[in-house]
């Protein structure tokens, strides 16, 4: 592969990265789990097989939680020209209770947990998902 291919794939898998943290913190839960392989694995303390059951967990997110999820320090490993492995750091910052319902900023103590995403891309007809995503806090507050 040429390093044009390499940055391009590095690019894509980044993106998804951002997304899943956009789509989650602002409930664009039915483009989230189309990040996914039909078959991919969310793992954030039990894992869930497949866009079904990803989307089903959605729909148990309480309307009283409010989160913003920080990625950063992506590094991605491309292994070939349809998989590609990495991990992102993540700072979560959420809140639970009436206040997230409305549109001002609500006080805060700190992060609610600090770790990292390890995650498998695939390339697939659709472009590049995730095939599985696991978290792993290396702090946290909840």
């Amino acid at each position: 592969m040429t390093d044009d291919q390499i940055n391009a794939i590095f690019s894509e898998c980044e993106a998804l990265s951002i997304a899943y943290a956009r789509a989650v913190d602002f409930r664009d839960y039915d483009y989230f789990v189309t990040l996914f392989t039909e078959d991919g694995v969310l793992d954030t303390g039990r894992p869930l097989e497949g866009r079904a059951a990803i989307a089903e967990a959605l729909t148990r997110r309480p309307d009283e939680l409010r989160s913003r999820h920080v990625i950063s320090n992506v590094f991605i490993d491309v292994l070939n020209e349809r998989e590609a492995r990495g991990i992102s750091y993540l700072t979560l910052y959420r809140h639970i209770g009436s206040e997230s319902l409305k549109g001002e900023p609500i006080p805060f103590d700190g992060p609610a947990g600090v770790g990292h995403y390890e995650d498998r891309f695939e390339r697939t007809d659709e472009g590049w998902k995730f095939k599985r995503r696991k978290l792993h806090f290396a702090f946290r507050r909840f």
